[in-house]
């Protein structure tokens, strides 16, 4: 019988779970989304691979828990940066700010690595609600600014930040590209 190596059999499943999904992010980091193989993360947490499948159905399965982990990371950043703005467009800027610096500071890799990967249809279900999810504290000062069509603009301040990340990556300056997405976003808001 296994070695439980917590106080329960529940924290110990969670702790193994843990595990793995951090040793396959840390593969997905290395290798990008194909080299998470139920083989490959086995090794690397040093368990059997059919320890694995006490876990996980697939390689696909275990990267979208790698996502749904780092998605709930990335929306807390988002939440925590814009929480301490009462002003809908100080909350705006803040939510822009903080997710360009998620992108552009390396965090957002593994979400972009899983590109790559066919997801279960739940599962990808389930990880493009929580990207929409994202967006949560932009539309919410929208509506205070009563938008119309908040979820629409939303989209369109997401659009921007994608294209500024784009910029950066290929070398401008981060803060220039920070602030003009700051701008950009804000006048098209002031004129919706």
């Amino acid at each position: 019988m296994p070695r439980i190596e917590a106080p329960t059999v529940a924290e110990h499943r969670e702790r193994r779970r843990d595990a793995l999904v951090t040793v396959a992010a840390e593969v997905m980091r290395e290798q990008g989304a194909t080299g998470v193989t139920m083989a490959n993360v086995a090794q690397r947490a040093g368990i059997s691979r059919s320890a694995v499948y006490e876990y996980y159905s697939s390689a696909a399965d275990l990267i979208a828990d790698v996502i749904v982990d780092e998605l709930a990371e990335w929306a807390d950043h988002l939440q925590q940066s814009t929480q301490a703005c009462s002003d809908p467009h100080e909350r705006i800027e803040a939510w822009v700010r903080a997710g360009l610096e998620y992108i552009t500071d390396g965090r957002h890799g593994l979400v972009r690595a899983a590109g790559e990967a066919t997801l279960p249809p739940v599962r990808k279900a389930q990880v493009a609600a929580m990207h929409r999810d994202l967006a949560a504290p932009i539309v919410t000062a929208l509506q205070e600014l009563q938008v119309a069509g908040a979820h629409r603009y939303a989209s369109y301040a997401w659009g921007v930040m994608e294209a500024a990340s784009r910029h950066i990556e290929s070398g401008r300056s981060a803060n220039d590209e920070v602030d003009a997405a700051v701008a950009f976003i804000l006048a098209g808001i002031d004129l919706a």
